[in-house]
């Protein structure tokens, strides 16, 4: 390697090591902090994310980088390097110190007011952080370009290259292909999902969790499991990857599912490995949330609620739902879990309505960000967008608007990749197919790892490569086509409601 890639290399190494430190505050603030010790841990994370931000922006590395393009005799992994450093060179040399450090401190507090304002059922107390957090994105998308809809800035930093309107286009293909479908299972019969709500003990329930994780593969060296009041993976290292899950003794699958999808991030993190003398870079990071949502959405959905995969491991969770199953088939369980029925918990969704979920949330904070809503009307905003898109009626905000922990977070642009990752994870799931034809008999015998070890050669290891509509044409040979999820959903509810 060159010298100046050398540096460059080392230099990033560093920034790296200082995002992980702050990923440990963060990841132990949601799992096992004490209550009381919010305002240190705030200050913590914000003087972590400070001096990360100051290793990245240091001048040397634009000179570095001007020197290493100059070049004509780099090779593909340096020039695949330089690509996705110059990008966010560009970007964190546009944020002002203050800002980046004042976000990190004001998102710890608004995380924790989120929690108790959840638990209580109180608007009211959450409002003044999610104001800030609103406040806070604008001036960092005016920052990052101040000639673009703030809106677009931020989706953008979710899902390259996205923006408002072109991510509207697509959902509207995606909502009209949503209600069709919706439209012939409400005119079919309902399945039965009533056992679902027996009681099953949290100690259970993590022994159903350790089980799927062990016949996934999940290698308990790189990773761990633990418990938080929403679900969520996060990268430690580069050889430690968390993922927790939660306990509902009257609904066991939130937690199999939720566990199952956390790891399908675990996976994709733990396979990224572009180019071994890029270790540790922003080359070997995620290139998307919308390509990381295809990968859990994919592993819980696609696989996790078929057919196949649970003809081989049902009979070992019944066993450990401790009689909470009992008279149950493999048929009746499997259409329980894909069951499609309206509901107020995003978390919670079918995948039919999940995509509305989203639709809901990407207008309104579209709107939160544009201010055309305003904060203390987002209760109401948000009742009257179940009403028109779930035909639902919201009883309290901790299951409406409280519900999700993103805009505490100030993720504002993040729902989208959801939605996203489902269109993603189709298109993919049916290239793997074509390349595994026999993946699915296989997960009937518990064979897993063809289908893993495919999504690591052609997604997982090839990080930040390349941009995800680069990703997708390179697996599929085409550009995203929602037609590939409204194929599966149809194939896959005419056999479980048999229309």
């Amino acid at each position: 390697m060159l010298e100046t890639m050398e540096r460059l290399v080392a230099l990033d190494r560093e920034r790296a090591l200082l995002v992980h430190i702050g990923a440990i505050l963060g990841w132990d603030q949601e799992t096992y902090m004490p209550e009381n010790a919010i305002e240190e841990r705030a200050e913590q994370l914000a003087m972590i994310e400070g001096l990360a931000h100051e290793k990245a922006v240091r001048p040397e590395i634009g000179e570095l980088l001007a020197s290493a393009e100059a070049r004509t005799d780099l090779d593909e992994a340096a020039k695949a390097y330089l690509k996705v450093a110059r990008r966010e060179f560009n970007k964190e040399t546009k944020l002002p110190s203050r800002l980046v450090t004042e976000m990190a401190k004001q998102t710890s507090l608004s995380q924790a007011a989120w929690i108790q304002a959840r638990k209580n059922d109180d608007f009211s107390a959450f409002a003044p952080h999610l104001s800030t957090m609103i406040d806070l994105n604008l001036e960092m998308a005016s920052a990052l370009d101040p000639d673009s809809p703030a809106y677009d800035v931020l989706l953008d930093l979710y899902e390259i290259g996205s923006d408002q309107c072109g991510t509207a286009a697509v959902f509207a293909t995606m909502k009209a292909d949503l209600l069709r479908i919706l439209g012939k299972i409400t005119a079919s019969a309902q399945v039965d999902d009533s056992f679902l709500s027996r009681k099953v003990s949290p100690a259970d329930q993590k022994a159903m969790n350790e089980y799927l994780l062990d016949a996934l593969g999940f290698d308990r060296k790189r990773g761990r499991l633990d418990v938080t009041a929403h679900p969520f993976t996060t990268t430690l290292g580069r050889q430690d990857i968390r993922i927790t899950t939660r306990y509902l003794e009257d609904y066991f699958p939130s937690s199999i599912f939720s566990t199952i999808h956390e790891a399908g991030h675990a996976f994709y993190e733990m396979g990224i490995n572009p180019y071994p003398d890029y270790q540790g870079t922003r080359l070997a990071e995620a290139v998307s949330m919308g390509i990381h949502e295809s990968q859990s959405r994919l592993l819980e959905n696609i696989v996790g609620r078929s057919f196949s995969f649970w003809s081989c491991h049902y009979p070992t969770i019944k066993e450990l739902a401790k009689g909470s199953l009992d008279g149950v088939d493999l048929e009746a369980f499997v259409k329980a879990i894909n069951k499609v029925e309206p509901s107020l918990i995003r978390v919670e969704a079918d995948e039919v309505t999940y995509g509305l979920h989203i639709i809901a949330r990407f207008e309104l904070e579209s709107a939160l960000i544009s201010r055309t809503l305003a904060v203390k009307d987002l209760p109401e905003a948000w009742n009257a967008k179940m009403k028109e898109l779930l035909g639902l009626e919201v009883p309290d905000n901790a299951r409406g608007c409280l519900q999700d922990i993103h805009w505490s977070m100030g993720a504002f642009g993040y729902f989208p990749s959801y939605a996203l990752g489902n269109l993603y994870a189709a298109q993919f799931w049916d290239s793997l197919k074509e390349a595994l034809p026999e993946a699915e008999q296989g997960m009937e015998a518990g064979e897993i790892a063809p289908i893993l070890g495919w999504l690591e050669r052609n997604i997982h290891e090839l990080g930040a490569t390349y941009l995800p509509h680069e990703l997708v044409w390179r697996v599929s040979g085409k550009p995203l086509d929602p037609s590939h999820f409204a194929t599966y959903l149809e194939e896959k509810y005419r056999r479980i409601y048999g229309w």
